[in-house]
């Protein structure tokens, strides 16, 4: 197994397409300027337990390729005011792109382009093929594939994606904790394999399952499972069922997805963790980062929907009811 990158982040002001491929002497990519005008640009790399998440956004169309040794790359196009395309293929916001390990990639990045890239190792991927759609799989056995995802899917696709290369950017309490970054490379692979799969047919298979005993199965697994660290590719092995399957079993039993209720279980146990605490260095950010959550502002949200108060307030009310308890004695 490959180790893991240093959780390292990067940050380089683009200003000419010679000094901007010398970045990329590691993807051994090459870049060229295709239209007149002084380039300019952001490239951001964030290391991941799995990988790498960039981020990049220029003004002008460049040209570029290359191919990444032992790495998926799974992009995102956010924006281009004028045309983009992957292998000829022309590509809006909102599309997703897959290339293999050392496929070469063929693009042509518009005008006022921006867009995430993450490359994962083998061992990522491996945990999600077998799980997926056969008609994705096919996909994924070319060298390059670009998927168009509907127009509802497509502007949160697009949102989802930009809001976590801003989270990356601008929080370092993410960057420096293993547990969320960890959180943040499997959730954004999930999520983005999860979009591609909405589009497609849903396998027979779904009809012969027995969905409440596969959802018990899952909670006895759970129970025993550190600060609920499961995934639902971890739950798609247990079971031994593709993930569309899954996913109907849940929607079938508790009216939710896996990942929703895999993160309301982890909420739970940040709400239990919060109660618990009775010293005064401790903080939300300290137990909601143990827990692996990565977007501290949705995850306050999605607290208070669950609980009915913020995780400030579950805090405090501890603090009061230990010293209430204390007078008492």
């Amino acid at each position: 197994m490959l180790k893991p990158e240093p959780l390292s982040y990067f940050e380089y002001i683009i200003r000419d397409a010679e000094s901007y491929r010398a970045v990329l002497s590691e993807a051994n990519h090459t870049i060229y300027q295709i239209e007149p005008g002084c380039l300019r640009g952001r490239h951001v790399r964030f290391g991941l337990p799995g990988g790498q998440f960039s981020y990049v956004e220029t003004n002008i169309a460049l040209r570029g390729g290359g191919s990444f040794p032992n790495r998926w790359t799974l992009s995102v196009l956010l924006e281009s005011t004028t045309q983009s395309l992957q292998h000829g293929v022309e590509v809006r916001a909102g599309s997703l792109v897959i290339h293999r390990p050392y496929a070469a990639h063929d693009g042509v990045y518009g005008r006022n382009c921006k867009f995430t890239c993450m490359t994962v190792n083998d061992d990522v991927m491996i945990k999600w093929l077998p799980k997926l759609h056969p008609r994705l799989q096919d996909a994924m056995r070319e060298p390059c594939a670009v998927f168009e995802p509907s127009d509802s899917a497509r502007q949160k696709t697009i949102e989802y994606f930009a809001e976590a290369a801003a989270i990356i950017q601008q929080d370092p309490r993410i960057r420096n904790s293993l547990s969320a970054v960890a959180k943040f490379e499997e959730e954004l692979v999930c999520h983005f394999l999860e979009v591609i799969e909405e589009q497609l047919p849903a396998p027979s298979v779904e009809a012969e399952q027995r969905a409440s005993a596969m959802v018990r199965q899952i909670d006895r697994y759970v129970e025993n499972s550190p600060r609920v660290s499961a995934s639902v590719a971890d739950l798609c092995s247990l079971c031994e069922v593709p993930r569309r399957t899954l996913n109907r079993a849940f929607h079938d039993t508790l009216g939710m997805g896996p990942a929703t209720y895999l993160r309301r279980l982890r909420l739970n146990g940040v709400h239990r963790a919060l109660r618990r605490k009775n010293g005064g260095s401790i903080t939300v950010t300290d137990v909601a980062l143990e827990f692996g959550f990565w977007h501290l502002g949705r995850f306050a949200e999605q607290y208070k929907e669950l609980f009915g108060e913020s995780p400030h307030e579950t805090l405090h009310r501890a603090h009061t009811e230990i010293g209430t308890a204390s007078l008492g004695s």
